[in-house]
């Protein structure tokens, strides 16, 4: 169990690679919580309506049509608390806390930022090669991309699974 005891560890200096995924994550973070707060705040009709929508193609927030999330979004519809864009809202400012604490542990150089961010990461993986064949576009190719290569260059220029 000697990865545990390194997880608070601080690594050595990043070089320019990491100190990229650093600033994209702090950058997203700071976008996500900007399109949040214009869901709350904005009208549910006209042009943020639409750039919300096409936002939420875009992130890939949208392509859970399961029954079960259907089912919920109505019920939570009914109550009244919580129209769709508000739980909107609320899945992406716990997303942008999520890209955040990856961008500020990296920046602290933290042995479980690195951990966090590639299991975080790695986890979107499959569904974004999912949306990518069923709905390809230029932007989700890009994300597609920069999502393997931080986990590759991670996993392997860490080293972070090799003391399992």
């Amino acid at each position: 169990m000697r990865w545990l005891q390194s997880l608070s560890d601080r690594t050595p200096e990043h070089d320019r690679f990491v100190r990229l995924i650093i600033l994209e994550r702090i950058v997203k973070a700071g976008v996500l919580i900007g399109v949040a707060v214009a869901l709350v705040v904005g009208a549910r009709t006209g042009v943020l309506y639409d750039l919300a929508h096409y936002a939420q193609d875009q992130l890939l927030l949208a392509a859970d049509r399961s029954f079960i999330t259907q089912l919920l979004f109505k019920a939570l519809e009914w109550i009244g608390f919580f129209p769709h864009q508000t739980l909107l809202a609320a899945v992406l400012v716990g997303y942008a806390l999520l890209e955040g604490t990856e961008g500020v542990g990296l920046a602290m150089r933290r042995r479980w930022a690195e951990y966090l961010t590639v299991v975080a990461t790695g986890m979107l993986i499959p569904y974004e090669v999912y949306e990518l064949v069923h709905h390809p576009t230029l932007f989700k190719a890009g994300a597609l991309l920069l999502n393997v290569a931080v986990v590759a260059y991670l996993a392997w220029k860490k080293r972070l699974f090799m003391d399992l």
